[in-house]
C-alpha cells in the first residue's frame, strides 16, 4: 500500500533545509514513536565505519531506540574524534528536543565522506524538525535523507493477522555506493506490532538477506549502512517467537525491504535497466553467492546490458573467475526463457528474439553450473555514462 514510515500507529516523523547541502534541498529528518519500542538494526562491516554507525552500534545493541536523527549532505565517515563527537552531540540535541533520554536516540548521515559536520548548522536543524514532527511527516523525511537518489523509496503493508491489524512502513535512500553486506543505504522500518528486539534482529537478519544484501549498483561497500526497526505496540498486537502471525509478519517485513531494495537498483546512478540473476545448480550457498557477485560486479557485464548487447560470454567468464581452479566449466545461460549457451558452448538462438528481450528495462537471467543443488539470486543494474559522469564530479 502507499505509505511511509509514520503509516503506522504512533509515528511522527519531518524533515527539514538546514543548510547542510550546497543545493538548499531537505537534509536533516527526524522519526521517533510518541511511546516505548523494541528495536533492531544492523550496520556495515566496513572497516572504515562512520561515526554515526560506530555511535548507533552503542545504542540500539540495548534494543530500546525510540527515536533516529539522520542528515544527509556529509557523511560524518573519516573524521575523527571530532567525528564521534558530533554524532554524540547529535543524539542529545535530539533526545532533548523530544523529550527522549540519549540512549533512546540513534543516528545516521549520508553524504560525502572525510567532511566533518557543520553543527551549528545541524542545531539549528534539529530544533526545527522536531518542531516540525507530525503523523503525515513521513514523507519529508524521506526527502531529507536523499544524496543522488532521483525519487524517493517509501512503501507500507498491513497485515491482518490472527490477533488483529498491524502495519509495516519504510522509506530508504541509495542509488550508488551499494553492493552486498550490506547495499549501502540508509534505511528505517517502523511497525506497530509488538515483539521482543531478539525476534525483531532474527526477522531484520532474514529480510535483509533476501532484499538489501541481495543487490548491487557498483560492488562498492559504504561507511554508513544502517538498517533500523522500531516497533512501538500501539496496534495491541504482540508477537511471539514461532507464532503463525511472526511468521506472517517476517513475510511481510521481507516484502516491504525487497520493494525498497529493488527500487534502489532502479534507481542506481544512471541506470537504464535491471537484471535479476539466478545463479543455480552451484557446489553450496557460498559458491551461488560467488558467481552472483562475481557477475554482477562484473563492468564488462554490466556495459554489455547498457549496449543492448547479448554477449553471454561475459557472463560465462565471470562464472569462471569465480569457480577459478575448479575443472571444465560447463554451464547452462538463459536470457529470460532463451538458452544462449548450453553446455559451456554457443546454444543456436531464434532469429530476433533476443533483441528484443536486451530492448526491455527489466531482464532475467539464468545461469545454472550444473554442480550441485544452491542456488541465490541478485539484482543488479547496468553500467552507464551517467553513472561516471556522476561519480566523476560527486565531490566537487
Amino acid at each position: 500500500m502507499p505509505g511511509s514510515v509514520t503509516t503506522p500507529v504512533g509515528f511522527q516523523a519531518a524533515g527539514v533545509a538546514a543548510g547542510l547541502k550546497k543545493s538548499g534541498k531537505p537534509d536533516l529528518g527526524l522519526l521517533i514513536s510518541t511511546s516505548a519500542c523494541t528495536s533492531a538494526a544492523m550496520y556495515t562491516p566496513n572497516a572504515a565505519a562512520a561515526a554515526p554507525v560506530i555511535v548507533s552500534r552503542e545504542e540500539t545493541a540495548r534494543g530500546r531506540i525510540r527515536g533516529i536523527v539522520v542528515n544527509s549532505g556529509s557523511a560524518n565517515a573519516c573524521t575523527g574524534e571530532r567525528g564521534l563527537d558530533d554524532a554524540r552531540l547529535m543524539t542529545r540535541l535530539a533526545a532533548g528536543q523530544t523529550g527522549l533520554k540519549p540512549d533512546q536516540m540513534a543516528v545516521a548521515s549520508t553524504g560525502v565522506i572525510g567532511v566533518p559536520l557543520e553543527m551549528n548548522l545541524v542545531e539549528l536543524g534539529i530544533a526545527a524538525v522536531a518542531e516540525a514532527l507530525s503523523a503525515a511527516g513521513g514523507p519529508a523525511f524521506a526527502q531529507a535523507i536523499r544524496t543522488t537518489d532521483s525519487v524517493d523509496k517509501e512503501g507500507a503493508v498491513a497485515l491482518k493477522l490472527a490477533a488483529g491489524t498491524v502495519h509495516i512502513g519504510a522509506c530508504a535512500k541509495g542509488a550508488g555506493m551499494i553492493a552486498p553486506n550490506m547495499a549501502t543505504l540508509l534505511a528505517f522500518v517502523t511497525t506497530d506490532a509488538g515483539a521482543p528486539s531478539e525476534l525483531l534482529n532474527a526477522m531484520l537478519r532474514d529480510a535483509v538477506a533476501g532484499s538489501f544484501n541481495a543487490v548491487t549498483v557498483d560492488g562498492d561497500m559504504s561507511t554508513n549502512d544502517c538498517v533500523f526497526l522500531l516497533a512501538n505496540g500501539q496496534s495491541g498486537v504482540e508477537l511471539e517467537p514461532g507464532s503463525p502471525d511472526s511468521r506472517l509478519f517476517a513475510e511481510g517485513l521481507a516484502a516491504v525491504l525487497k520493494s525498497l531494495a529493488l527500487k534502489m537498483v532502479a534507481d542506481g546512478e544512471g541506470a537504464t535497466k535491471v537484471i535479476e540473476l539466478r545463479a543455480a545448480g552451484a557446489a553450496g550457498a557460498s559458491e551461488a553467492i560467488a558467481l552472483c557477485r562475481s557477475i554482477a560486479t562484473s563492468p564488462l557485464v554490466r556495459t554489455a546490458f547498457f549496449g543492448q548487447d547479448a554477449n553471454w560470454g561475459r557472463i560465462m567468464a565471470s562464472a569462471g573467475a569465480a569457480l577459478a581452479g575448479e575443472s571444465r566449466l560447463a554451464a547452462d545461460i538463459y536470457y529470460e526463457d532463451i538458452c544462449v549457451a548450453a553446455g559451456g558452448a554457443a546454444a543456436e538462438l531464434p532469429a530476433g528474439r533476443l533483441a528484443k528481450i536486451m530492448e526491455q528495462q527489466e531482464i532475467s537471467v539464468t545461469l545454472d553450473t550444473h554442480r550441485g543443488e544452491a542456488e541465490h539470486t541478485i539484482y543488479f543494474c547496468d553500467l552507464t555514462h551517467d553513472y561516471v559522469t556522476l561519480n566523476s564530479e560527486y565531490s566537487t
